[in-house]
């Protein structure tokens, strides 16, 4: 059964604007020195690593087709397959990550037809890339999400809720203390990596498509949009991990500088350990 990877990199970035100077965020250094490995390099190398057969990059018009370093240098598998999907919607600002979903799932239907498992993750976070096997190799039958015990009361996470056997119930921002959560447990803080497995690609088609053709959140809707119809089918299962893993968003100058600093150099040599 295959193994495929959906990475969404069609977002701008426009809250790192002042650090950025107009490079698209999952093309950013991660070291901060021109020509450094991006989001995207990292990602492919560490996906490569795992034994992911084939990685589906969704671009924007900035970012589609750009030859990635690790293209150019050749460190990629030559089995890995890398292709680029066009989110096409010229004002971004009304295109959530959803949307850049859909646009790879009616491009390449072969990401839903049930042959394979499909990883969904977004190019803004830095993992570490062990996180990625230790995902993959959790064998159940549902869906899943994967979920950091550790996190931020803060309302810019995705908190994840529930049951009192960890199955997750609900997630969103800004949902602790709230009566929408009581009687749930905090399961931890989102990732933005989802492992859709083949059992549930059916269901998963049929949400995006009612989502971002009926719901109400159709607009910017995002992929935490379509897991959270999946939790409602009771379709997935928490994926938890703590302090062992690290991973970091980057959604802020400042969060940047502290990516380049600290985590990069925390993670870079662990690619060859993976």
């Amino acid at each position: 059964m295959k193994t495929r990877a959906l990475i969404l990199a069609a977002g701008r970035g426009n809250r790192i604007s002042a650090v950025s100077r107009g490079v698209p965020k999952p093309l950013l250094p991660l070291d901060g020195e021109p020509g450094g490995y991006t989001f995207l390099d990292f990602h492919l190398m560490a996906l490569d690593a795992a034994k992911v057969d084939e990685v589906i990059l969704v671009g924007n018009s900035s970012t589609f087709g750009t030859k990635l370093r690790v293209q150019v240098e050749g460190k990629l598998s030559q089995s890995l397959q890398v292709s680029w999907v066009l989110n096409p919607t010229e004002d971004l600002s009304t295109s959530g990550s959803a949307h850049s979903a859909q646009f790879a799932f009616l491009d390449k239907p072969e990401l839903l037809d049930g042959s394979g498992r499909l990883i969904l993750m977004d190019a803004d976070i830095l993992y570490d890339p062990n996180l990625i096997p230790y995902f993959l190799n959790v064998k159940t039958p549902r869906s899943k999400s994967l979920v950091c015990s550790q996190f931020r009361n803060s309302q810019e996470e995705v908190v994840v809720f529930g049951s009192s056997i960890g199955i997750p119930m609900i997630h969103g921002k800004g949902l602790i203390d709230t009566p929408l959560t009581r009687g749930l447990q905090v399961l931890g803080e989102a990732t933005g990596m989802v492992l859709f497995e083949s059992t549930d690609q059916k269901d998963l088609k049929g949400i995006a498509e009612w989502l971002l053709r009926y719901s109400t959140a159709k607009l910017r809707s995002e992929h935490e949009d379509i897991t959270a119809r999946l939790m409602g089918l009771d379709r997935m299962d928490a994926v938890v991990f703590g302090s062992e893993y690290a991973f970091m968003e980057c959604d802020s100058p400042e969060e940047y500088v502290v990516l380049k600093t600290e985590l990069y150099p925390k993670v870079r040599g662990l690619l060859e350990r993976v």
